[in-house]
């Protein structure tokens, strides 16, 4: 009989309860990148998901390493393999749990990506604005460009 710390289930309630955290954090991060919240803890947030997610790694580790033992393929892919012949209902469930919310995760993370970029093209025009290139972007009540970047200086009659 196989101990239950070597078969590859026995990482997967922690793995769920890391990967919970990781989706919160990304939450939060997502309320900050959309303006709720005080943005100055953006930083705060990227290092506990840069803790959340070594902790991921190292617990994904075990697991593949409990795998390749037991003569799986030591991934996703050997992990599906081993609980359709292996695994209890609670490892079912709780693997399909964790499927879900590495799911979440990863919308999450491209969503928050999306809003960094948003946030970025912002800040580039605002820059360029500050730097006079804005290329007449713009337009005063008249219809006409307020901003111009070229022309005759002041004071020249």
């Amino acid at each position: 009989m196989t101990s239950n710390s070597l078969l590859p289930s026995h990482t997967l309630a922690d793995e769920k309860l890391v990967t919970s955290r990781l989706v919160a954090a990304l939450q939060q991060e997502q309320d900050l990148l959309s303006g709720n919240g005080d943005a100055d803890k953006i930083p705060d947030i990227i290092n506990e998901k840069a803790n959340i997610v070594a902790n991921m790694a190292a617990l994904a580790d075990q697991r593949h390493k409990a795998l390749a033992a037991l003569g799986f393929l030591a991934g996703e892919n050997g992990m599906q393999t081993w609980i359709e012949q292996h695994g209890s209902a609670g490892d079912k469930q709780v693997w399909g749990e964790l499927f879900a919310l590495a799911q979440s995760a990863r919308e999450l993370n491209r969503l928050n990506g999306l809003l960094i970029g948003k946030q970025m093209a912002i800040n580039q025009n605002a820059m360029n604005i500050l730097q006079g290139k804005s290329n007449g972007s713009f337009y005063g009540p008249d219809g006409q460009s307020s901003l111009r970047s070229s022309g005759r200086p002041l004071g020249i009659g």
